[in-house]
């Protein structure tokens, strides 16, 4: 039996028949004598697990009087404050279904978003109503706006929403496989999905993290400086630290290095969770480590993208901590992990978290071997996974075959079991008849000094198929120049197969990216064949 393994309680992965996240997370705390204790901390505020059974009562009761109830779904777009915890809550403690939408989407994918789930209430913010200003003459079904934050006339503000209901209790009895909310993702390759999620999730999603992977306990403070509408957020700052009994810490506003390490300093971080790209914008600060107490943070942790071996490197030496990187996504939350009983590989995602089944499949479906680049799957049957992606019930089957669930990424497996992404099924390059990963290309580039950022792509070429482009964002105090160029590539060529090496380097002032921080390589392919 694993190390990790032999941690876990008697009880670790059963999902029972009935379950509410909400129940579980809020109000079963305050049953068991634990509502004195602070659940959550937004900058200066700081909210109790008491505080938020009653608030999240009186919000059900108030979302039901609005015609909102159980498997409806209503949309919550606002920068993170406890109103909108409150919210997504509340929503899914009656048994609505609430559905976090980022505040960098544009016009036409909200409104997609709300024909998509039918929502007929929207709670926003006064500086983010043009939005929807714009889209509501195309979605009737949506009945009212109500205001997180500012004023308009005619429309109601959330202490007026709350206003005259109690704070009785509001559960609903709901079942594992009951829809509790939905994510959109970012539209990557199209318009957004929907990805509903089950109530199960709270332990078949929860448990393998908070156990053997996060290791959390009740004095633990979780913080990730990204919104609410993104899914790592919602996971490891709200749904799995107070499954333990933990705590939360929420971040306003856009991203700034001293103000994230002011917030941990603060607020006594201990699990500071992030993209690649965060760890390494603090990086780029000389000693910005020495203007901030950071010795509450005993791990880090990382997804969205690979992370470079170089990043994990400096952050242990800088700022006295190690990250433990993890692989998820929207439609399965985390299932790969470094786990802190095995020694970190850098560059590595790691091994499948205690729980979950996970497997590297080739094209017919078999297991491969080591060193091999296959399919990374999970079981279709996993509690985790996603119920499916609301009315687009044809592209969710696409993703399933022979009872295997393929995530969409391609990865290989060393003979310790440690899996290495090699990347997304469509960003693979593919040249003289070689498989090159762009995180591979990515992470030899950035070993270069002068290399903020790196996004590789494969670009068409009539002789060998494709040829390695690498697209890069420098640190501050670099200028781009041919001779910087060549530097760069002469610093990949040390450190990976010559097929590999990017042929060019382009310099940009910065990478596109998804609202969650995913750097969108079709985007980049697409402006490449366009020159």
């Amino acid at each position: 039996m694993d190390q990790s393994e032999s941690r876990l309680p008697q009880n670790y992965l059963s999902v029972p028949d009935r379950v509410n996240i909400t129940g579980t997370i809020v109000t079963g705390p305050v049953a068991e004598g634990r509502g004195d204790r602070p659940a959550l901390h937004i900058e200066k505020r700081t909210v109790t697990y008491a505080e938020l059974e009653s608030l999240t009562n009186r919000f059900g009761h108030a979302l039901a009087a609005a015609g909102v109830g159980r498997g409806d779904h209503f949309v919550v777009r606002s920068p993170n404050s406890v109103e909108y915890v409150i919210a997504v809550l509340g929503g899914m403690k009656i048994g609505a279904v609430p559905v976090p939408a980022s505040s960098l989407y544009r016009s036409w994918e909200l409104e997609h978003i709300l024909a998509n789930s039918g929502a007929t209430l929207v709670f926003t913010t006064e500086e983010l109503l043009p939005a929807f200003d714009e889209v509501a003459p195309s979605c009737p079904a949506l009945a009212e706006i109500v205001l997180l934050e500012g004023s308009r006339p005619r429309l109601r503000s959330f202490e007026e929403f709350l206003a005259g209901h109690p704070d009785t209790p509001a559960l609903a009895d709901t079942a594992a496989d009951d829809p509790a909310y939905a994510i959109y993702t970012s539209g990557t390759t199209g318009r957004p999905k929907g990805v509903v999620h089950a109530h199960r999730i709270i332990v078949a999603a929860g448990d393998p993290v908070r156990y053997p992977y996060m290791q959390l306990m009740p004095d633990d403070r979780c913080f990730i400086p990204t919104e609410l509408s993104f899914m790592m957020t919602l996971d490891f700052t709200i749904f799995f630290p107070m499954a333990a009994g933990a705590q939360g810490v929420l971040y306003r506003g856009r991203f700034d290095p001293e103000r994230l390490l002011q917030t941990v300093q603060d607020h006594r971080v201990t699990v500071l969770i992030g993209v690649p790209t965060m760890f390494r914008m603090l990086l780029a600060i000389p000693d910005l480590e020495s203007r901030f107490d950071l010795s509450s943070v005993r791990v880090g942790l990382c997804g969205g993208e690979p992370l470079p071996e170089n990043t994990y490197r400096e952050v242990k030496r800088r700022f006295g901590f190690e990250i433990r990187e993890m692989m998820g996504q929207t439609e399965a939350h985390v299932y790969v992990v470094n786990l802190p009983t095995m020694p970190v590989k850098p560059g590595s995602l790691g091994v499948p978290i205690p729980g979950r089944e996970v497997r590297v499949l080739d094209e017919d479906g078999k297991e491969t071997a080591a060193g091999e680049v296959g399919h990374l799957c999970l079981r279709s049957d996993d509690p985790a996974l996603a119920l499916g992606y609301h009315h687009a019930e044809e592209q969710w089957a696409a993703l399933h075959r022979d009872g295997w669930y393929y995530s969409g990424d391609l990865v290989s497996r060393d003979d310790d079991g440690y899996l290495w992404h090699v990347g997304r099924a469509d960003d693979v390059i593919l040249t003289r008849a070689y498989r090159v990963s762009p995180g591979e290309v990515e992470a030899a580039t950035m070993e270069h000094p002068a290399v903020l950022e790196s996004a590789a792509i494969g670009v068409p070429d009539d002789m060998i198929g494709q040829r390695v482009k690498a697209i890069v964002v420098l640190k501050a105090g670099f200028d781009p120049s041919p001779a910087l160029g060549e530097e760069i590539i002469e610093a990949a060529r040390a450190r990976i197969a010559a097929y590999k090496v990017p042929k060019e380097i382009e310099f940009v002032p910065g990478l596109p990216k998804t609202p969650n921080g995913k750097i969108q390589r079709r985007l980049l392919r697409e402006q490449a064949a366009a020159q």
